[in-house]
């Protein structure tokens, strides 16, 4: 039995290694864990190179914005954007074993999902992805507005309820674009990064204008703005990065700038109101399903090829806790970052009224080695999580696992 305080355990896992050890045998290694739910990537939005240290090929790099499993295609019949299934597991259905293993050892299973960023569908379908304030698109991030973005995902969504008896429906990439803190020429200076990570595609405009917001004033601000970094030479701004690389300049900008700060307060709303119609559609086709999100945390910037922030991204905490049962701050840091993240995203989601499980994602791979599982736990414990999850099963050898295993029964 668990005692680590009560907190439920989650891990998480590409599908490359059910393959290479088979269904059953992650499972059983989870359940070993003392896990109580593993979250299985049904897409990346970006192909990763993974080195998985008990896989048999060890390196492996993923299908970028491919399924993961077995699509119905005639719930795709009137989309614009088409689903491709994997190349690499073809004619398998990883998930579903994953399932039947879980439901005899008592794991539940839940499927990631990444929604608004695809590699692949970004480019074979550039009208759905993001357009910046010169109207260039992006190559990752896709449209949160784009009717032909939510009927693809809404789509998915149906495909995966109808076909898994699934424990969670885990929600990523939820931020629409980010433009980086710094590019191939240097440092990107503050107001640049803030008016170069919104979206002025015609579906936002649209959206826009039917919410009441001059979507088309915030856009011709935001070029303003754009030549005006444009002016400070790039040199200077490098000199300048130790001052520029967090949000110094970003509260009195905002606080100058009323139309981009609208623009930022209107996609929040947004996303939570597509949240709340997942939460509809998972309703209607399986209520007894969980749904779950994936947030970066709120101070620290986030840990991948993204490094958004939670603010710019249009993720709140807040926000989203109603339409939620779990939430979960990815805080792939050290304990300090841990304890103050995990407090302040605690603080925010006690705000809202709503009380989802709050799981704070921990690493277990890269610098971390297994005598940091126990510390890194026990901290989010202590600011308040109710379940911890350890990226990524895949990744880990052997001493990782059993430290983990360890914890959860110290």
């Amino acid at each position: 039995m668990k005692k680590n305080g009560g907190a439920r355990i989650w891990t998480l896992a590409f599908p490359s290694i059910l393959d290479g050890l088979g269904p059953e045998n992650v499972v059983a290694e989870v359940a070993a864990m003392r896990a109580d739910e593993l979250v299985i990537c049904g897409q990346i939005y970006t192909g990763y190179r993974l080195v998985m240290p008990r896989h048999p090929d060890m390196i492996y790099q993923m299908e970028e914005g491919r399924h993961f499993h077995p699509v119905n295609k005639s719930l795709y019949a009137q989309t614009l954007i088409q689903p491709e299934e994997t190349a690499d597991f073809a004619g398998k259905d990883l998930i579903g074993q994953a399932i039947g293993a879980g439901r005899k050892a008592g794991v539940g299973i839940a499927v990631w999902l990444s929604l608004f960023a695809n590699g692949r569908v970004a480019k074979t379908y550039p009208e759905c992805a993001v357009e910046n304030l010169y109207g260039n698109r992006d190559r990752l991030f896709l449209c949160f507005n784009n009717p032909h973005v939510r009927q693809y995902i809404f789509a998915w969504i149906e495909d995966v309820l109808r076909r898994y008896e699934l424990s969670t429906l885990f929600l990523d990439k939820i931020p629409q674009t980010l433009l980086e803190a710094r590019s191939l020429t240097g440092v990107v200076d503050p107001p640049l990064r803030v008016v170069g990570s919104l979206c002025f595609c015609p579906s936002c405009k649209r959206a826009a204008a039917a919410d009441g917001l001059d979507l088309e004033a915030a856009h011709r601000r935001a070029l303003e703005i754009g030549e005006n970094s444009r002016r400070i030479h790039q040199w200077t701004k490098e000199r300048l990065s130790d001052d520029l690389k967090g949000d110094t300049e970003v509260p009195l900008f905002l606080l100058e700038e009323k139309g981009i700060y609208d623009v930022l307060q209107w996609r929040l709303r947004k996303i939570a109101a597509f949240l709340d119609e997942v939460r509809g559609l998972k309703d209607t086709i399986a209520p007894r399903v969980k749904v779950g999100a994936a947030l970066v945390p709120q101070v620290k910037v986030g840990h991948d090829a993204t490094a958004p922030r939670a603010w710019l991204a249009a993720q709140s905490y807040k926000y989203f806790a109603p339409m939620l049962d779990s939430l979960h701050s990815v805080i792939h840091w050290d304990e300090h970052v841990v304890a103050y993240d995990a407090a302040r995203a605690r603080d925010s989601i006690r705000s809202s009224g709503a009380a989802p499980e709050f799981c704070v994602h921990l690493p277990a791979y890269g610098r971390t080695s297994p005598n940091d599982i126990a510390g890194l736990a026990d901290t989010a414990v202590s600011a308040g999580a109710d379940a911890v999850a350890f990226f990524c099963q895949d990744l880990m050898e052997p001493p990782m696992l059993d430290a983990i295993g360890q914890w959860a029964n110290s």
